[in-house]
């Protein structure tokens, strides 16, 4: 069943289910949560350290009272001891982040949040910062700690665009927070082609879309209410046809229970979303 010629009202309909439900004061007077979608990226550069070109690296994001919300990337495997700020920050919690091994040389490296915590929910408005860090030696037990640099950023109801100042080690900075309610179509000029069949399904769906230049995309699952249940793809997709399935587990490779769930496409700054069903 495809679904890139949605109508206009259903995807109002799915865009409410996003955001209504979260962008209002509670009667007890919770803070506004706006849903949206950070991407970031950075070039890191060698500072010429004992292992140089290889390093470990970790993006993570904290808000502005210096609090651990979620790691987006750790490339350091059975080394990410070595990256003492990260560890100090997130308790060397790599959940949900892509992860990998040491890195052979320095590259520019692209991360998106969704703007929930680690169990999937949705954050309150206010500051935030991306932060990087990385090593080429051997950091950890009273070592020196690596290079590293954060991007402050206010999540709300307003676009922000940022292209901070190079730095010595981190270079081409981008950070770009879109709310979902802000310039979303019903199809993005980034995606075309998309379908997800069989819908309904039960035990698999096949999902593909063509994408019209190479980006890094983030695909992921949520339920009515908002929250994120798991994520299919965080990487780097190539220009053209692109396929995967989805066989309908959530975080922990529990069977979600039948019923509605949304799939959120972002890539490249710009978001698609889909409804599909999950049946008994």
């Amino acid at each position: 069943m495809k679904t890139s010629n949605t109508h206009p009202g259903f995807l109002f309909l799915i865009i409410a289910l996003f955001i209504l439900s979260d962008m209002s004061y509670s009667s007890a007077g919770n803070p506004v949560s706006t849903d949206g979608t950070v991407t970031f990226s950075v070039l890191t550069v060698t500072n010429g350290a004992t292992y140089s070109p290889k390093n470990v690296l970790a993006i993570w994001v904290k808000d502005a009272q210096g609090n651990f919300i979620i790691s987006r990337k750790v490339m350091a495997a059975n080394r990410k001891q070595h990256l003492v700020k990260w560890v100090a920050s997130s308790g060397n919690n790599s959940v949900n982040a892509t992860t990998g091994a040491t890195l052979p040389n320095h590259q520019t490296h692209t991360v998106t949040w969704d703007c929930r915590d680690l169990n999937g929910n949705l954050v309150p408005d206010g500051a935030y910062e991306i932060w990087v860090e990385f090593t080429e030696r051997n950091s950890a037990g009273g070592g020196a700690a690596g290079p590293s640099t954060k991007v402050s950023f206010t999540k709300g109801l307003d676009v922000v665009s940022l292209s901070p100042p190079d730095e010595a080690y981190f270079k081409n900075m981008s950070l770009s927070y879109s709310p979902l309610n802000v310039g979303i179509e019903d199809q993005s000029p980034v995606f075309t082609g998309f379908s997800a069949f069989p819908n309904p399904f039960r035990e698999k769906i096949n999902i593909s879309f063509t994408l019209t230049q190479h980006s890094f995309v983030n695909v992921s699952v949520y339920d009515s209410k908002g929250t994120r249940l798991t994520e299919l793809v965080n990487e780097e997709r190539p220009e053209g046809h692109n396929e995967f399935s989805w066989n309908g587990m959530g975080e922990g490779n529990r069977k979600l229970d039948p019923g509605v769930y949304f799939l959120r496409i972002v890539g490249n700054g710009k978001v698609h979303i889909a409804k599909v069903m999950l049946a008994d």
